[in-house]
């Protein structure tokens, strides 16, 4: 769909006819879809984290929130206008069961930006790969097993669509080449194993 800038007035109109009727992983999705059309070219928001697990999962992960990374300045107003208020570091709109997580301004350096199109939107993500580095890094630092059933999860539905290569040579660029080996072996083995840090 074409982009029509940062005109914050319609980007209030076209989002609740956008998400009404649609199911909790296709809302949050077309919401990030909706929002780039009004974002300023080049600072587009980009979908990280749990929400984009649910995505990939076909909702065996379920998240209540929405990462987002991106120019807190272009979309606060944009919340704003559609009736979001924050709540500690959360944007909340309750008449749209939604609630947005400007994660942070810039990706880790590792990590790649694709393009998913859904439903005429582009949305812009992290890879695959990137986001199965991320739940690794979270369950061996922060000792997560909820992470590490999510890195289960998307090796194990995406088996055949992850890059080896890109996904070894991130997981060592973020010291989890370990956690690595490891959920090969548990993905092979066709178990929901134990992560290796916990």
């Amino acid at each position: 769909m074409a982009r029509r800038g940062p005109d914050r007035a319609s980007f209030a109109r076209e989002l609740e006819p956008a998400l009404r009727g649609r199911t909790r992983e296709d809302r949050k999705m077309l919401f990030v879809g909706v929002l780039n059309r009004h974002m300023p070219e080049g600072r587009e928001a980009v979908l990280v984290g749990g929400a984009l697990v649910e995505f990939y999962t076909s909702g065996a992960y379920v998240t209540g929130d929405l990462d987002i990374i991106g120019d807190r300045d272009a979309i606060v107003p944009l919340l704003e206008s559609a009736g979001f208020f924050k709540s500690g570091r959360t944007w909340w709109n309750t008449d749209l069961e939604l609630v947005v997580d400007i994660a942070g301004r810039d990706l880790r350096r590792t990590e790649t930006v694709v393009a998913v199109e859904f439903e005429g939107f582009t949305v812009p993500t992290v890879s695959l790969e990137d986001l199965i580095v991320d739940r690794l890094l979270a369950a061996k630092y922060w000792k997560s097993p909820t992470d590490w059933e999510q890195a289960v999860l998307l090796l194990t539905a995406h088996e055949s669509r992850v890059s080896v290569g890109a996904l070894k040579q991130k997981a060592a660029a973020n010291d989890v080449g370990d956690s690595l080996r490891e959920l090969t072996k548990v993905v092979g083995s066709d178990g929901p194993g134990t992560s290796p840090t916990g």
